[in-house]
């Protein structure tokens, strides 16, 4: 079960300008160079916390258990010195070659690129052919599943929170909002909770959108399986947001004393 736990990390916050301008870094007053926006600069200039840093006050098994795997690879991967204590090698494999990070960095690279190329598919655009088994069937699907495009990569300013949503897509007056991850082994279950809330934020910061029809839909794309993907769509966005993310915005501005 998902619990809160925790405020969010300064070094993976998100912030956004109450107009929606994204405010991730700003200069520095003593080095005169950019550097990742703190929790003290959103105060001073009210900005809005991201729906991802919101949700970084969730725990998430998925990622521990994602995590407990990159270790695990590190230690069966590693190459062990010769007469070297098992303690003393898990000790430098985890902890001072940190190889984990190395494996962990790896695959958030192939995430991200996988991600670009997806959104750039969709744009008519081209993309990285060496990519082309996680994109031709992740793209033909958003346009099977949602209809034709409307937009990739639009913010959306909500209750004091603000996001940057994947895609729009449209038929026959239903939009579909979409979120794209890539992660080593598809959901079994349906969407993560942490999944369906995000896009609940989003869904509701969209706002009003005439007589259309809003549904959202996760796309996840699997990084050690290239052509395996699993969309899930979701019709009671609404209930997520007001049962599960607006108590979850209160609990985040409480926490961290906005």
């Amino acid at each position: 079960m998902t619990t809160l736990a925790r405020t969010y990390s300064e070094s993976s916050a998100h912030w956004y300008s109450r107009s929606g301008e994204p405010c991730y870094e700003v200069i520095g007053k003593s080095t005169g160079r950019p550097r990742p926006t703190t929790i003290r600069d959103a105060r001073e200039n009210g900005w809005l916390p991201s729906t991802t840093t919101i949700l970084r006050s969730l725990s998430r098994p998925e990622l521990e258990s994602w995590k407990m795997e990159m270790a695990c690879l590190a230690i069966l991967t590693a190459p062990r010195k010769d007469g070297e204590p098992l303690d003393a090698f898990v000790q430098r494999v985890l902890h001072k070659e940190r190889q984990q990070d190395q494996e962990a960095a790896a695959a958030r690279d192939l995430g991200t690129r996988i991600h670009a190329a997806i959104e750039q598919a969709l744009n008519g655009e081209q993309y990285d052919t060496g990519l082309r088994e996680y994109v031709e069937l992740s793209f033909q699907e958003i346009l099977r599943t949602g209809g034709a495009l409307m937009q990739t990569e639009k913010i959306v300013v909500g209750d004091r929170y603000a996001g940057k949503l994947d895609a729009l897509t449209q038929h026959d007056g239903l939009i579909t909002i979409w979120d794209i991850k890539s992660c080593r082994n598809l959901p079994k279950y349906g969407s993560y909770i942490e999944a369906k809330l995000q896009l609940a934020s989003y869904a509701q910061a969209l706002g009003n959108t005439g007589d259309a029809r809003i549904q959202t839909a996760n796309l996840y794309v699997s990084t050690s399986e290239p052509g395996q993907i699993k969309v899930d769509t979701h019709q009671d966005w609404q209930e997520t947001y007001e049962r599960g993310f607006r108590p979850l915005v209160d609990y985040f501005y409480w926490a961290n004393d906005l």
